[in-house]
């Protein structure tokens, strides 16, 4: 049983908090870490989305009183995510960060495919770096700070320092703290300009919200009629998506939105959806972006969540059109649509032209029950690609062939295991994802992947050899064990066998070896 831990900080990562825990016990090994915080040496540290919070507090429960949803909600980026998804979704991240299985967060939150760039290092401002060493003496990372879009310190009102330290560090099993800040923090930064410096604050207005309903899609679609009506940017009920554009550029700047992945160079871009049916949802910095650039004043985050609430939850209904011409033209469209679907078999080809796109719009709208029972086949969007797989098995294996004979000799290097060959060759997903179907690649794995016993030896091996070329093999066994970054406590038998019988008697067969022999005669 753990008998401290440290007292977490407002705004402080769980990450941070956990690798301070880490430093003041001293310990060095990632996966002893793991072992006493989670009782499982299995767990991949995230900065942003720390999972498994049931495990870490059935271990220091004791210690620390919190549920593990206020955990999440107060010591992780989760709540920037609450207030634009559905109860429903956002339940499911909750699951995902506290059980005990495999962290999906990060692909349900639509982190690793959003447009949206995020932040690579850690980053910190000045003077609250100053004030945590004179207050508490040690630093800690602030979850605001490492958000998308936040380049200010909202208290100070001065730009962020980029520490250089990865977000993920290339150690798997390592939580990063401070202590790993090897540059100098200047004691101040150029002061922010006031877009910017808004923005911030209204992310940390964001991550303390506890706003409980959040609006769902038609709300937010009906929210965005509703603000370009407001803002002379609509023409009947459609909405004038190059005027919009503009007045976004005009506030933030192309340079900003191209640096944060919200580029409005093609015609059908993000802020295009924003303004039209919802389908999906969409981050806060997209929000906040149209928020800021719409208002005449700063919009305050529970100001604008209250007016889009007030918008109905039903589903939007089907429009309906009329013209007095529609029946005279309705002839001439029909026989264009025919002619159309003569040239191109399905209706994506249709549409994909200008005049297929302009007569399938008036059909929908005028003529649509016609148009309905006149469309081509639905073609089946499932699409049967037929996959080689013993060619693609072939081809693999005569790469994971290759690599091998490249380093069959090199007593250097990382442990050749599955996962290492697997990340050499080109099909690296493939080859992890579909290795039931490449029984060659399975066949290559069985005789040539390194086990730890084998890697252990080749370790010691490559050591003890370069002793040998510069003559220094005479050095105590401890000394050659401590090169070749064996833990004594984790030493194989095969490891224990090369250190403390095969060396020893090579160096009394060399001691005889190397005695001059009597010249004849």
């Amino acid at each position: 049983m753990l008998m401290q831990f440290p007292v977490a900080h407002d705004d402080e990562l769980l990450g941070s908090v956990i690798a301070r825990f880490v430093q003041r016990q001293g310990l060095e090994d990632d996966k002893v870490a793991l072992g006493q915080l989670f009782a499982s040496q299995k767990i991949v540290p995230s900065s942003v989305l720390q999972g498994h919070t049931n495990q870490l507090l059935a271990n220091i429960g004791h210690l620390w009183t919190i549920s593990p949803r206020d955990l999440l909600q107060k010591h992780t980026l989760l709540p920037v995510f609450r207030p634009f998804v559905a109860m429903k979704a956002y339940d499911q991240f909750v699951l995902d960060l506290c059980g005990q299985g495999k962290n999906h967060s990060m692909l349900r939150t639509g982190v690793n495919a959003s447009n949206i760039v995020w932040p690579s290092n850690f980053r910190v401002c000045p003077l609250c770096c100053q004030h945590q060493l004179r207050k508490f003496g040690y630093r800690y990372w602030q979850r605001i700070f490492q958000c998308p879009g936040v380049e200010a310190c909202p208290k100070h009102g001065c730009l962020l320092i980029d520490t250089g330290i990865p977000l993920q560090s290339h150690r798997r099993h390592r939580f990063v703290g401070t202590q790993a800040i090897t540059q100098h923090v200047p004691a101040v930064s150029p002061l922010a300009d006031r877009k910017n410096l808004l923005l911030s604050i209204g992310v940390s207005d964001l991550l303390r919200c506890k706003a409980t309903d959040a609006p769902n899609n038609y709300q937010w679609s009906r929210f965005y009629r509703a603000l370009a009506h407001q803002h002379d940017l609509s023409r009947g009920k459609g909405v004038q998506h190059q005027e919009v554009a503009a007045r976004v550029r005009a506030y933030w700047g192309v340079d900003w939105l191209e640096s944060h992945g919200l580029s409005l160079g093609i015609d059908d871009n993000w802020l295009v959806s924003m303004f039209r049916k919802h389908r999906r949802p969409f981050s806060y910095l997209q929000h906040f972006v149209c928020w800021f650039a719409m208002y005449d004043k700063e919009p305050a985050l529970c100001d604008v969540l209250a007016e889009a609430s007030q918008f109905s939850k039903q589903p939007m209904g089907k429009a309906r059109y009329f013209s007095p011409r529609a029946e005279k033209a309705c002839h001439q469209y029909r026989l264009c649509w025919s002619d159309l679907l003569s040239r191109y078999g399905s209706l994506r080809e249709v549409r994909k032209h200008r005049e297929g796109a302009r007569v399938y719009s008036w059909l929908y709208r005028f003529d649509s029950d016609w148009l309905t029972s006149h469309k081509p086949e639905k073609v089946n969007s499932r699409r049967r690609v037929k996959v080689d797989w013993p060619r693609r098995d072939r081809t693999i294996v005569r790469e994971l062939i290759a690599i091998e004979r490249a380093v069959w000799q090199d007593l250097e290097g990382a442990r050749r295991s599955k996962r290492w060959y697997c990340k050499q060759v080109t099909d690296s997903k493939i080859l992890e994802k579909k290795l039931a179907k490449l029984p060659l690649c399975q066949a290559f794995f069985i005789r040539y992947t390194e086990s730890v016993d084998e890697h252990q030896a080749r370790r010691l091996a490559c050591i003890f050899a370069g002793l040998v070329l510069q003559n220094e093999w005479r050095i105590p066994t401890y000394e050659i064990e401590r090169m070749a970054g064996l833990d004594p406590k984790k030493c194989r038998e095969v490891g224990r066998q090369i250190l403390f019988q095969a060396i020893p008697a090579w160096r009394r067969s060399e001691a005889i070896t190397f005695r001059q022999r009597p010249q004849a005669g």
